[in-house]
């Protein structure tokens, strides 16, 4: 596929403006910019175990980013990747707690697909409701959100899936048959935690992209996202194609639910919401809706993570500050994509694939 410069060019723009507008702000509030990206480059990538600790924080940002941008190009609007992290995480965490005499070769099978299977579930309803209601996604989506959030807390405080002796809010570990396996041994990186689910998501990556621009279905997802009115006129079947946008949309924000909870320590379910189904809407715009892109997006995104805390050690600037980074990012994204889609409305050049 043809990629024109803007596309490469647009995502080092916006990181480039990111980080002058950030380290202007650090400087306002007293620290020194060179000192805390210097300490954040060397928590993220400085060694061989901050490697694989950047690569464990893109993990779940990569898959709810690709589950947002897939949604994206069927012109459905998902902002409910977090809804659907713990719909699937509640289901992994239910068969990974009873399920105990299965062998991992079959379990964590059943576990991924199950995961999968209820964020398709919790986002394929949003689908639904848009494709034969007409009510809008961003608003399904957002209630559904808290409506997993509740059923998690309530799973955990007092129902069926808080742990036995009911004293804290979290559930039962999960047996050790459904934990995903750690790939780099620790005693060729102590104390790494690099686990199968992140080549689980590369080729998430790698599939959509095929889904997306090597099928039918994926030039019908994209036609439907470019304008139903002449994709329904084409003959292409809008609603039906909203509901698979949706279902796969959700499937893979629930699988990265499922790999967070069978990948980490320490394995329980508690009733704190992530954060990254909303951080995936940054990836994926970031990304340009793109698979590759959002891998490294998702890629840039685990590095402010992974480094937030040496950057808070050494350079004493508040984790919080991080997090003014990514917004900062996110605004930048949906400035310049206003100024885009308003240069195409007025005859510019047609969007990039």
């Amino acid at each position: 596929m043809h990629i024109k410069p803007s596309q490469i060019l647009f995502p080092i723009l916006i990181i480039i403006l990111a980080l002058l507008i950030n380290a202007l702000i650090m400087l306002a509030c007293g620290y020194q910019p060179a000192a805390a990206f210097a300490a954040l480059f060397q928590g993220a990538l400085g060694g061989p175990k901050q490697v694989t600790e950047t690569f464990v924080k893109t993990c779940p940002l990569l898959l709810t980013g690709l589950a947002v941008a897939f949604a994206f190009r069927c012109g459905v609007w998902n902002i409910g990747a977090e809804g659907q992290y713990l719909a699937a995480a509640l289901v992994a965490t239910w068969i990974g707690t009873s399920v105990v005499t299965l062998p991992s070769i079959l379990l964590i099978p059943l576990v991924l697909a199950a995961g999968f299977a209820a964020g398709g579930f919790w986002a394929a309803i949003a689908g639904v409701l848009k494709a034969y209601r007409g009510v809008g996604e961003v608003i399904s989506t957002i209630m559904l959100n808290f409506i997993a959030i509740q059923l998690v807390s309530y799973s955990v405080d007092g129902g069926p899936l808080q742990e036995a002796s009911q004293s804290y809010q979290w559930s039962d570990r999960i047996v050790s048959n459904a934990l995903l396996p750690h790939l780099l041994p620790k005693s060729w990186i102590p104390g790494n935690r690099f686990h199968l689910g992140i080549l689980i998501a590369l080729i998430s990556a790698l599939c959509l992209y095929v889904v997306l621009f090597q099928t039918s279905l994926g030039y019908q997802i994209r036609a439907v996202g470019k304008n139903q009115v002449a994709a329904r006129a084409a003959g292409i079947q809008v609603s039906k194609n909203i509901i698979i946008a949706m279902l796969i949309s959700g499937g893979l924000a629930g699988l990265a639910g499922t790999i967070e909870l069978t990948g980490l320590s320490p394995h329980r379910l508690d009733q704190s919401a992530p954060g990254y189904g909303y951080t995936a809407i940054a990836v994926a715009l970031l990304g340009r809706l793109h698979p590759i892109g959002v891998v490294f997006s998702a890629l840039l995104f685990g590095v402010l993570q992974a480094g937030s805390e040496t950057m808070k050690l050494e350079a004493q600037v508040p984790t919080k500050l991080t997090w003014v980074i990514q917004a900062t990012v996110l605004l930048l994204v949906l400035g310049v994509s206003m100024y885009e889609a308003r240069r195409e409305k007025m005859g510019g050049d047609q969007p990039s694939e």
